[in-house]
Order: structure tokens, then sequence, then C-alpha cells
């Protein structure tokens, strides 16, 4: 930890009094006399249960009940700017009780030297010399006696050894003792600067001493040495590597992103495909950043300050989903601080040729390559069938291998008789391996005649199975099949657990036939289940709680969950014949390093559907498709938006920069970007500059463009043009007659792209029951008692588009989850399952937050802006004010809020401040690693705060011209 660490005050702290040299000087000395060494004080905290999310690199042993795997929860400083209010001193007594009931002499001195900093104005400095800034040696004086008084500050939080945190799990004493690192080993603050970074990769050793304790990665692969070695990383060039899943990608891109932020102090941007996978990379380096002083965010879902935060004296590793790492990319270039990033790093670069978000990872990618700004793109992938025409897209060299650390067997069974699939110069070749025979009765062989029961009891309960199901009705049925045919080592591995975790589920409003799986070790997983439903399961199956898990395709690509064998049920995925790309996905499940020695995959496929399983597996890997075409419209506003491109002729060099220019050969750019701009100017989007009179189809390269306040505002709110444009007219219409008898009317607007079907019987009967507030509002949005009885007379509705009653049927949900109903109730009164119901809620909070930022930029909509920004905030949590900070923590929803706010945990600083002992045992259902990690996630977003506050001091100090 860094004793001279500063904190910075926001820019409504008091003025202060100047603080004199001598002053400073016997404080520095006396703290310096009791100052004890951190890093070197504590030890690592060993736990059992590891129900926390896993760290997602392929070499990561994930040991659960085993005493080799170390969970992090590193001491870190709190702060009095991150209480109730950013006001340090006017809080300090709340701060004093926060450090210790009893501080210590040198505390007592450093408080008072604090209150008397901080309690006065700048009248020294400020008020009695107005012309100070022409005196530079004042100027000079002047900031470092700010810089002092912050170190003041900084070091009564920081020395303090015994008042924040306990400091027993440091990992460095661990590192030191174990003779990773000599105990004379410097940290990565006293290190001399000729030998700080050339010892592990580039990298500080310290950073060896974290793989080592974290991720228990003592060694890396040979393709990772020669991957790190290029000539193209070297000279940060471009680079795109391609291996099989569980090789190790993901920990080269660590190295990388590491290398930027702690060598060359610039930011890093992780794009990841899923809210999941981001909340584990959270995770996974939230250690590395408390250790090595940098700074983990997270842009998912509501999450990150959008424009991102100007630091100066620490660099952020910033970890977005893709829809949200576009939208920090277009501020930063807004903003003129692109330069800020120096490294872009794409986890599953294949996705590029996915409908929707292919389009717009492609339309991110293809704005930084434009924005020439230096940065390096370095994107992975296992599954992408044309590299080449990738790699002429990012301007980028191509590392390719075949390496898995865990050998994976691929077996195909064609009735009783199982196959492996043996590759040989990359043809495919079936040998009959084994015929399988299972001691099923009869009645055994008519509920499962395709063996999964058999299959499943051969690794269980020792090691763990996954079963790859097309449907989310098919997993729950597979799932009740395997309940029925589990032995009785099966029915006995764990049973406390189990019933652990089934009360869990219960106090989740799990249904009765999944806790009732729970208890046999088997459980079905997707996306119709809560999403406190599904951490509880990864996090079981994870620590071998559950033995078998039944999913669907999307666990493969979004959930590291590792196993033994995995089953793939059908050669279907939904309705469609499996591809080749998700095949790889489902099967590289199976077998991971440090997880276990072997891996296993078996397709169950019919004599019919082999013939066409046969040429998927041997067709070789589909190649990667531009999915631009459909919002080429969007492209080019933000273009001209982001003044990338001005006139014609920029916009189609744009153009000619994509994916799509570069394998759609048949394609006409440039008429296809004369299209879309004509379009795009009859709507009212785009303008000419200083050109009036009719619009003509006929236009010229040199003819400069800009954005109307349509599409500024549709780019500001990170909207679709044709999405803002709807959401304008609904505002419009509302307008006219907008009922504020509650929130159902403002609720409807937020309902988004949701589909939901529902069964008009059921919603006839809703009907019938409709309050004052949703009569009316029903009223004003054209649905009345005539059309109701349509709909229980299934006669057709014509006036009114359906579109219009599904949504209201989505504000009717959204306004029960508003009045704070469970989420379970909510699904079972509307009959729709408990996943849709939170992504419908995930969807309007999202619209709303864009909704508020679309008005802001259109002056005449200020009223709804002021409405939409409550709504935004309150459909984040849909929860008790008081559970609302609580709520803010990684992972923790509402019902886990309830138990620690019930349990005296009521901010976010007493979580961080608990011991994983006393916070377990107070939570129910919250094991030691569980709390541990809480605890940890809690630390850092104290530690972001600090940052925050100290980011708008120094802009502060700017705008004073300091």
């Amino acid at each position: 930890m860094n004793n001279n660490r500063k904190l910075y005050c926001t820019p409504s702290t008091p003025k202060r009094r100047r603080l004199g040299n001598s002053k400073i000087a016997s404080l520095t000395q006396t703290r310096g006399s009791v100052k004890h060494n951190v890093n070197t004080s504590k030890h690592i905290q060993i736990t059992e249960n590891c129900d926390s999310p896993p760290l997602p690199c392929n070499q990561v042993e994930y040991l659960c009940d085993s005493d080799s795997n170390s969970s992090v929860c590193s001491d870190i400083p709190c702060s009095p700017g991150v209480l109730e209010t950013c006001n340090i001193l006017d809080n300090i007594d709340n701060w004093k009780s926060f450090v210790d009931s009893k501080p210590s002499t040198e505390d007592s001195l450093s408080i008072s030297i604090a209150k008397d900093v901080f309690k006065e104005s700048f009248h020294s400095n400020i008020d009695s010399n107005n012309h100070y800034m022409d005196d530079k040696q004042k100027t000079d004086q002047y900031k470092e006696d700010v810089e002092n008084s912050f170190n003041i500050i900084n070091q009564s939080i920081c020395n303090n050894d015994n008042a924040h945190f306990e400091t027993k799990d440091s990992f460095l004493l661990d590192i030191r003792e174990s003779g990773i690192i000599d105990n004379n080993y410097p940290t990565i603050e006293s290190e001399p600067k000729n030998n700080q970074f050339n010892n592990f990769y580039g990298l500080p050793l310290l950073t060896k001493g974290l793989f080592k304790s974290y991720r228990n990665i003592e060694k890396f692969y040979d393709w990772q040495e020669e991957c790190l070695n290029l000539n193209a990383i070297k000279e940060r060039q471009n680079l795109i590597y391609a291996l099989p899943t569980s090789g190790g990608k993901t920990l080269v891109a660590e190295v990388l992103m590491l290398r930027e932020v702690l060598v060359r102090k610039r930011n890093s941007l992780f794009i990841l495909p899923f809210v999941a996978i981001v909340q584990e990379k959270i995770w996974a380096l939230s250690p590395f950043a408390i250790q090595l002083d940098f700074l983990v965010e997270e842009y998912a879902g509501g999450k990150g300050h959008l424009p991102p935060k100007k630091r100066r004296r620490k660099n952020s590793i910033y970890v977005a989903t893709i829809e949200k790492g576009l939208a920090l990319i277009r501020n930063l270039i807004e903003l003129n601080r692109l330069d800020e990033i120096g490294l872009i790093v794409v986890d599953e670069l294949h996705l590029i040729g996915e409908p929707g978000r292919g389009g717009t990872l492609e339309t991110l990618l293809s704005t930084v390559i434009f924005a020439k700004k230096g940065i390096q793109i370095v994107g992975m992938s296992a599954t992408i069938g044309n590299l080449p025409d990738l790699a002429g897209f990012l301007q980028a060299h191509i590392f390719q291998r075949q390496f898995r650390p865990v050998e994976l067997t691929e077996y195909v069974k064609l009735g009783d008789m199982l196959h492996k699939i043996v590759w040989s110069s990359g043809d495919m070749e079936l040998v009959p391996d084994r015929k399988l025979a299972f001691d099923y009765t009869e009645a055994g062989y008519r509920m499962d005649p395709d063996l999964v029961g058999g299959l499943v009891s051969e690794v269980v309960p020792q090691d763990s199975c996954l079963v790859f199901c097309p449907t989310k009705r098919n997993c729950q049925s597979v799932a009740t099949l395997l309940c029925n045919m589990q032995r009785s080592d099966m029915l006995s591995h764990r049973i406390q657990d189990r019933i652990a975790l089934q009360s869990a589920l219960r106090t989740e409003g799990a249904s009765a036939d999944l806790v009732r799986c729970v208890r046999a070790g088997v459980a079905y997983h997707h996306a119709g289940l809560a999403s406190d439903e599904r951490c509880l399961l990864e996090q079981a199956f994870r620590s071998g709680v559950i033995s078998v898990l039944c999913c669907t395709s999307t666990l493969a690509a979004g959930v590291n969950l590792p196993a033994r064998r995995v089953i793939l049920r059908a050669p279907l995925v939904g309705r469609e014949f499996i591809s080749l790309s998700s095949y790889r996905q489902m099967v590289g499940r199976a077998g991971r390093a440090g997880v276990c020695d072997a891996g296993e995959s078996i397709v169950i496929c019919g004599a019919r559907e082999w013939p066409q399983l046969k040429n998927v597996l041997s067709s070789g890997l589909p190649p990667v498709t531009s999915q631009l075409k459909p919002i080429v419209a969007s492209l080019l506003i933000s273009a001209i938006a982001l003044n990338l491109a001005n006139d014609v002729r920029g916009l189609k060099e744009f153009l000619g920069c994509t994916l799509l220019a570069k394998t759609e050969l048949s394609l006409n750019i440039e008429e296809l970007c004369e299209e879309n701009l004509i379009a795009l100017l009859k709507s009212g989007a785009l303008e000419f500059v200083g050109k009036t009179g009719q619009m003509t189809d006929m236009i010229n390269d040199d003819l400069k463009l800009i954005v109307s306040k349509l599409g500024q505002a549709a780019i500001k709110s990170c909207l679709e043009l044709e999405i803002a444009r709807q959401l304008l007219e609904d505002i419009h219409q509302a307008s006219q007659s907008l009922v504020l008898l509650g929130s159902l009317h403002l609720l409807y607007l937020m309902t988004g792209d949701t589909v939901v079907r529902p069964d008009y019987r059921h919603y006839y009967s809703l009907y019938c029951a409709f309050d004052e507030e949703a009569s009316q509002t029903a009223r004003v949005l054209g649905i009345t008692e005539r059309y109701a009885v349509r709909m229980i007379t299934g006669k057709p509705i014509t006036n009114i588009p359906e579109r219009v009653l599904h949504r209201f049927y989505i504000a009717l949900m959204l306004r029960d989850l508003w009045r704070l109903t469970p989420v379970a109730d909510v699904a079972d009164k509307y009959g729709v399952s408990r996943g849709l119901v939170q992504a419908a809620l995930t969807s309007a909070c999202a619209f709303a937050s864009s909704a508020e930022r679309l008005c802001g930029e259109l002056s005449p909509l200020w009223p709804y802006k002021a409405l939409f920004h409550d709504l935004a905030v309150r459909l984040r949590t849909c929860s008790m004010p008081e559970l609302e900070q609580l709520m803010e923590l990684p992972a923790v929803r509402k019902a886990r809020a309830m138990q620690l706010y019930r349990a005296g945990f009521r901010r976010v600083e007493e979580v961080a401040r608990a011991s994983e002992e006393s916070l377990s045992s107070a939570v129910q259902h919250l094991s030691l690693s569980a709390a541990q990690h809480l605890i940890s996630a809690a630390r850092m977003m104290l530690i972001e705060k600090v940052e925050n506050l100290r980011a708008d001091a120094e802009e502060v100090m700017d705008e004073l011209k300091m």
C-alpha cells in the first residue's frame, strides 16, 4: 500500500487555511516514528468453500474444498470522502467513529490538523491576494500545501493499522514466506526504475507473486511466452490470436493490459460479450488493481461513468460489454480524450458476425481504426473461419495454435454404441469405442431410451457433468429424469450443503421442481430463471454441491463453468441444427486446467441426424460476415457528430474501413453510403452546411454535412435513430394526455423492445381488476372495454396495434415491481418466466437512462428529462431507498441487500469494515468465501469513490488554472 497516496476532495470541500511547513514536517516525523509496514503485516486468508465467481483464466485452479485455493480480500484505505456526504470536514465526527473508537495520539494529532486544514477557506491564498496567478512561486507553494494537506488526511486513514480493516489478509506475507520473492524485494512504489519492469514479461516481479497467489499459476505455457514475445506485441501492432477453448487466451490479454496501465501509463478497454463475464473479470482483476495501484471500472448494465472520470494519478482497466464499450469510446472522442486509451482487447471476436451485437462491435472497432490515435487492438477467439479477412479489417497480425492443456476426447453416441471422433490431417473419422450397457430396469429403458442417466452416472458425484439441451423446457424435463435415475451414492453426497442450497433457493422464490432436483444434486439453468437463482446454482456447481447442470447453449459462452464431461442431448440449438462454432463452444467446457485432468464430450445423435452432423463437424468453421449493413445510417451519423468526417468523401473513406467493405466485395460501398445519406437527409437527421432548398437525390463528395438536433440527441443517448424517433412520437402522444396518477404511463414509455405474448383471456381478467390509474392509462392508449371483450372472445383487434397491447402488459409488470412486489410473484401473476420479468426490468432501466439523455438534448422536452431521471434511478433497484446503496455492490440484489440490512450492515463502509467470519455468521446462506468476496468488492467500491473525489478535485484545480 502506498502510504504517500493523496486523497482529493470534491469541489464542494471548504476552502482551507495555509498550513505551515514546520507543522507538516513535525506531523510527518511523528507519524513516521509509529508507521508500520502494511504490506508485510498480513497473511492471506484461506477458505474452504469456493462459491464466488470464478477467475476466468484458463490456467486458474478453482479448487473447492481445497487448501490450495486462496481467496482475495486485500486491505484498502477507507476515506471520509465516501461517507454519506462528500464534505469531509463537516462529517469529521462520523469519520472518526468510522476509523476507530479510540484514536491514538498520532491519529488525534492528524485529525486535529485535518480540521485546521479544511475548516476554513482558501482566503490566505485567494481572497487576500487576487493576483496570485501572476506569482509562480506562490502558485507552486499553494499547490504544494494542498498536496501536503491531502497527504496528511490520507496518512491519518492509511496508517491506522487497526482502525479500518483487519490486516491479516494481505497477500505479501504469503508471497514472501513462500519464497516466490525475496523479503528485501521492494514494492512497486520503491523499486528502482532501472529494475522495475524487466522481471516478469515486462512487469514488476510482484506480478508473478500475484499470479501465484490468486491464480495458482507458476509458469506460462510455451505458446503464451511465444505470443507475448512476438514482434507485433513489441512494436504495438494489432494482433488476432486464435486457439481452442481453454487454451489460456485470457491470461495473455491480462498481461498485455497490465503492461499498458503499469508501464505505458495508459488505460485499457476490455470488451466482453455478457454482463456475467464482465462481473467475473471484475472479481478476477480487483486484487491485482488493489496491490498494483490501478483501477478496474465496470461498464455493464447501469454501471459506469459516461464520460469516464479523467484521472491523472491512476490508470484504469475498463471492463465493458459491447454496447457500453461503444458508448465509452464515443464519449472519449467527443471530449478529445481518446488518446487516454492505449489498448483495446476484444474477447470472443467472432461475435462480430452475430446479428445485432455484431454490428455494434464492428462500429466500435471501425471508429477506433478510423480515429488513428495509435490504439493497439488485440482480438482473441476460438471459432473464426476467415481469420485473414478479419486481420485485413483490423490491420492485424495473426497468431494461431492448436494447443489445449487438457486433452479433450470427443464422442458421438449412435444407438447403444459410443463412437470416438478421430481427427487426422483435418479429416474426421468415427471409430467404435464401446457398447453402452447399464443396469437399467425395463421401466428405466422406457424412461431414458438415450441412456443419458447412465452416461451421467459414470462421472458423478466425484466429477461434474454439463448436459446441454436444445430448449428451456427440455432442460427441466431432463433434470427431472436424472433426479429419478440417480444412484444412492449420488443422493447421499454433501447432504447438508444441498439442504442449505434448497433453503436459499426457496428464499429466492424458486419453483418446487428446481428445489426438489437440487436434493439429488441436479439442477437446470436457463434464461427463464431469475438471476439470483442462476447465481446460486452456478456457485453450487463450481463447489461440487451440484454435480449435474442441465442448461441451454447460452451458458457455453456466457458463464465459465468447466466440467469433466459434457453431454449434448441433441444436435440442436433451439429449433435450428447445431453449427460448428456452437459445437466448439459447448464441448470446450469439458476439461479445464486445474479443474480436471481430462475432458470428454458426447453428442447424442439419431441415425437420421448423423449425416447432417457429420457434414457440420467435417466442414470447418464458417466465415465471419459483417452485420453492419442494417445500421450503416447510425455509423454515418456518429461519424459526423463526433467530427471524424464531415463531408461525403470522408464518410465514404470511413465506410471503407469497415469489415463490411473488406468482406462484401460485390457491394458498392460508395453507393451504399450515398443511399443512406440521402435517406438521412430526407428524414431530417442530417443537414447540408449552408445549403437551402429542396433536397435532391444527387450529392457530391465535397458537400459538408452536419447532424440535426434529432440526430445529435440520438447519438448522445446511444439510441438508434429509428428508436429515438419512435420514443419522441410516443412522448408527443403522451403529452396530450399524460396520466400522472402514478408511474404506469411513464413506465409504458420505457417498455422498449422486450417481447412478450400474453394470454388474452388472462389479459382480460387483469383488465377487469384495473384500478383507477390503470383504467385511465388504458383508455388514453386506446385499450377500451370494447377491445377487452374482443380479447376474451378471440375476435381480432384491428384498431389498436398489437405492439401497444404487449407494451402495456409489460408496463403493468414493471409497475408491480416498482411497488416492490417480488419478482416471483410478478412472474406468477402475469404468466411469464422470472427471467423475462428481470429482462424487462433491465431493459426499461437502460432505456430510461437513454431517454433522459435524449430529452436533455432537446430543450422543449426538459420536463421529461426530470421525470425520466427519477424513473431510471428507481428502476435500477426497485427497492426501498435504504437498500439502494447496498444494491450497488456487485451481485447483491434485493433479497441479499435485505439480509445485509437486517443484519446491521446498512452502508457499504460497514460491509467493507466487517470480517468475513462476522459477515458470514450474520447473513443467512452466506459462506465464508462469499463473504470474503463481498467485503473485497465493497473495498474496491470505496477505492473508486476516493479516486472519483480526487478526479473532481483535480478538475477544480485545472479550472483555477493552477
